[in-house]
């Protein structure tokens, strides 16, 4: 482990009874020291993706490999090496943090020793060395959370999975989660991370996967797929647009209308048409998503 391709998904396919895709062709690879993010609407199939890749379910088509291990054929292999953190997964609330993260090391072989030291670590990493007495009914939701991602992130497994880790944290606690899971990159481990929050895979991702109707649209670095966009600036409005001079495209989301522009001067003299209120703003990985994932989904554009 450490060097190579830690995870690879080629064209990565499930479909459930009743002929349900869970996911069509999902594609991507990632190296150790590396934190993918997998970005996509609900449904997407980003939870299908990793349950696939974590041996949880098996694929239908495709081809997967964690550690150089195949997901269908040596599955027993890859379990070794991941470690998962699910979307719906909980804490009982009849143990204190400190316990459920020792506990869980010990059941996957770690000496009742080296389960507290790394318990204690991964608790601070957390914030939550203080709150490590505290039995689960006394914890926030937000950091039960933190427990479940400490609980991950202190197995050392060379390949981290965690499913929307921060849903449900405030905005303090997201930082403390994204701080643990980039000390365990620097310790040269894969971490493959799902989220809808366009903001925060703009904050902590290496490399983005955005996904879209169960397909990989486009892999690349937030900025490089930023900079990539054929506009710069954007004018968020309610209602629908003037189609002004200098318009380069334009979306419509519900009742909110985002028309984009090339140059700040042409957004500037397009918001002096404009009779609501308005205002000029640089586009950001959100825009990126948008005309990425939902142009290729039939979105009207200009």
């Amino acid at each position: 482990m450490g060097s190579g391709d830690a995870v690879i998904a080629e064209g990565l396919a499930k479909q459930y009874p009743g002929g349900v895709w869970g996911a069509k062709s999902v594609s991507f690879s990632s190296n150790y020291g590396e934190l993918i993010v997998i970005l996509g609407p609900n449904g997407a199939g980003k939870t299908t993706t990793i349950n696939m890749l974590t041996t949880l379910i098996k694929p239908s088509g495709g081809r997967g490999l964690v550690g150089g291990y195949d997901i269908v054929s040596e599955r027993d292999k890859v379990r070794r090496i991941v470690a998962l953190m699910p979307q719906d997964a909980s804490m009982s609330s009849d143990w204190t943090p400190y316990e459920a993260v020792k506990w869980y090391l010990v059941a996957r072989g770690f000496s009742i020793s080296d389960a507290g030291r790394e318990a204690r670590v991964w608790l601070e990493e957390m914030d939550l060395y203080d709150a490590r007495n505290r039995l689960g009914w006394w914890l926030s939701g937000g950091q039960r959370k933190r427990v479940l991602a400490a609980m991950v992130l202190a197995t050392r497994a060379p390949v981290i999975f965690l499913d929307e880790p921060t849903s449900g944290v405030d905005v303090e606690g997201k930082y403390k989660v994204w701080s643990a899971i980039r000390r365990a990159c620097r310790d040269a481990r894969a971490v493959i991370y799902t989220t809808h929050d366009m903001r925060e895979a703009e904050l902590v991702a290496d490399r983005v996967v955005m996904i879209g109707e169960g397909r990989t649209i486009v892999i690349g670095k937030p900025k490089d797929l930023v900079d990539g966009l054929p506009f710069k600036y954007k004018i968020v409005l309610r209602g629908k647009a003037n189609h002004p001079e200098g318009l380069v495209a334009e979306i419509s989301v519900g009742d909110i209308t985002i028309t984009y522009y090339r140059d700040r001067s042409d957004a500037i003299r397009a918001l002096d048409s404009i009779e609501t209120s308005a205002s000029i703003e640089p586009v950001s990985l959100e825009d990126a998503y948008l005309y990425y994932v939902k142009m290729r989904g039939g979105s009207r554009w200009a």
